[in-house]
C-alpha cells in the first residue's frame, strides 16, 4: 500500500540554488549523498549513495526550472519524491513530498535531517555532516598494505601512515609524529581510509578516543582527545578571495624556493628506491595537481565533481619531467599552474556567492586547510630526500 509524506523548509537563498542543489550531482553531495550521478532532463537517471546506509536509484518525470522536480524511484523499492520551490519571504520555500510504497518511515528518517543539511549549505556554505564531525588532528601520508609494510617498519599489513599532525590538535598533544603508522582507532582496524571517518561518527570535540600506532615497529597506544573543526574564512567576493589564495601561493612559493636554495640537478634527480618518486616527479605531481584543481573548478562551476584526479600517474608526472627537465623548467611551470588558479578564481561569477555551498567548497579546497596541506606534505619529502642525496654524496 503506497503511503505519502510532506516535508517542507523555509531556506535564505534564491531559487535557482535550490533547484542547482537537487539537479546536480555536487549539488547533492554537498548536503545528502556520498555519492551521486545523474542526468536531469526528462528521462534521465538519478543515482544517490549515502554512507549511512540510503540509496536510491530513479528516472526524472517532470523538470520545470526552479520551481518543481520530480523523479519515479525504481530500486531499491519504488515510489515518487515530487519537488517544489517557491519564492517565501525573499528566500525560497522547499517542500518535498515523499509518496512510497512501503519503507515510507526509513525515506523520512534520510530527509528530514537532510534537508536541514540543505538549509545549513545554502544559507552558511558550510555541510554540517563535516564541520559538526571532529577532527583527530593528524594529516594523512599513505597506506601500509602487506607489500609495503616493511618500508614502514610495521609488523601488521594495514594502516595509516602520518605525513604529520595538525597544530594545536589532539594528535599533537598526544605526541603523534610524522611517519607513525595509525592501526586502530577506538575498536577498529584501519584497513582502509573510509575506516577513518568511521572512527568518529556519533562523537563531538572534547571526546577521547583510544588510538594504537607503531613507532619504528613498536607498538604504542594512547587516549586522543578529539577536536573541533575550524570553519573556513569565506572572502566576500571572488576578488578577494583570489587575492587571498595567491597569498597562500606566495608563502607556498617562498617555502619551496627556501627548500630548493642550492640543490642540484642531480640531486633532485635522485630516488630512495625504485618505487619512490625523485624530486623532480614530486615536482611534477605538484603542477599535475594543480592542473587538476583547474578541472575541478570548471567542473565544480558545471555542477559536476571532478572524480579522478589522475595526478598519482606516474606516465603523466614523467612526461611533465619530460618537457621540464630542469629544475627551473618544473619551479616556472608550478608558478605558471598557480597563477593560473588564481586567474580562474578571479574570474568566478560574480553570483557564485549566492550559491554558498559552491563557493564555500572552492574556498576550503584552495584555503590554508586544503591543498595546501597536500603542497607542505611533499615540500618536507622534497626537504628530507635532498638530506639524504646530500649525505650519500659526501
Amino acid at each position: 500500500m503506497s503511503s505519502s509524506a510532506t516535508l517542507s523548509r523555509t531556506i535564505r537563498a534564491p531559487r535557482e540554488a535550490a533547484y542547482r542543489a537537487f539537479t546536480t550531482s555536487i549539488g547533492l553531495q554537498d548536503w545528502c549523498a556520498d555519492a551521486a550521478d545523474l542526468s536531469a532532463r526528462l528521462g534521465g537517471h538519478i543515482f544517490l549513495w549515502s554512507d549511512e546506509g540510503y540509496r536510491l536509484l530513479g528516472a526524472f518525470s517532470r523538470l520545470e526550472e526552479n520551481e518543481t522536480i520530480e523523479w519515479e524511484e525504481l530500486a531499491p523499492r519504488t515510489g515518487r519524491v515530487r519537488i517544489r520551490i517557491e519564492t517565501e519571504n525573499g528566500g525560497s520555500k522547499i517542500s518535498m513530498e515523499l509518496a512510497a510504497d512501503g519503507d515510507l518511515e526509513r525515506r523520512l528518517a534520510f530527509w528530514d535531517p537532510a534537508l536541514d543539511n540543505l538549509k545549513a549549505v545554502l544559507e552558511t556554505g558550510l555541510d554540517r555532516r563535516v564541520y559538526d564531525r571532529p577532527m583527530l588532528g593528524i594529516l594523512i601520508g599513505s597506506k601500509v598494505d602487506a607489500e609495503n609494510r616493511a618500508k614502514y617498519g610495521s609488523p601488521v599489513p594495514y594502516g595509516v601512515v602520518l605525513s604529520g599532525t595538525v597544530s594545536g590538535m589532539g594528535a599533537e598533544a598526544l605526541g603523534l609524529e610524522e611517519n607513525d603508522v595509525l592501526v586502530e582507532i577506538g575498536d577498529l582496524p584501519l584497513d582502509d581510509y573510509q575506516a577513518l571517518k568511521s572512527t568518529v561518527v556519533g562523537r563531538k570535540p572534547g571526546d577521547h578516543i583510544r588510538v594504537a600506532w607503531y613507532r619504528r615497529g613498536e607498538r604504542m597506544e594512547g587516549k586522543l582527545r578529539l577536536s573541533g573543526r575550524p570553519e573556513p574564512f569565506i572572502p566576500a567576493t571572488p576578488a578577494e578571495l583570489a587575492e587571498h589564495v595567491r597569498g597562500i601561493y606566495d608563502r607556498l612559493d617562498g617555502e619551496l624556493a627556501e627548500i630548493l636554495d642550492d640543490a642540484t640537478e642531480e640531486e633532485a634527480d635522485f630516488r630512495p628506491s625504485e618505487k619512490d618518486w625523485s624530486v623532480k616527479e614530486i615536482l611534477g605531481h605538484t603542477i599535475a595537481t594543480e592542473r587538476g584543481v583547474h578541472a575541478w573548478i570548471a567542473g565544480t562551476l558545471g555542477g559536476n565533481d571532478l572524480k579522478d584526479w589522475a595526478s598519482n600517474e606516474n606516465s603523466l608526472i614523467r612526461a611533465i619531467v619530460d618537457v621540464h627537465p630542469t629544475m627551473p623548467a618544473l619551479t616556472g611551470e608550478l608558478a605558471r599552474a598557480e597563477r593560473q588558479t588564481v586567474a580562474m578564481v578571479r574570474h568566478l561569477p560574480p553570483e557564485i556567492t549566492t550559491h554558498k555551498g559552491v563557493y564555500a567548497n572552492i574556498v576550503t579546497m584552495l584555503g590554508e586547510h586544503g591543498l595546501p596541506v597536500h603542497t607542505r606534505m611533499h615540500y618536507e619529502t622534497i626537504r628530507v630526500q635532498l638530506e639524504t642525496a646530500r649525505a650519500l654524496n659526501r
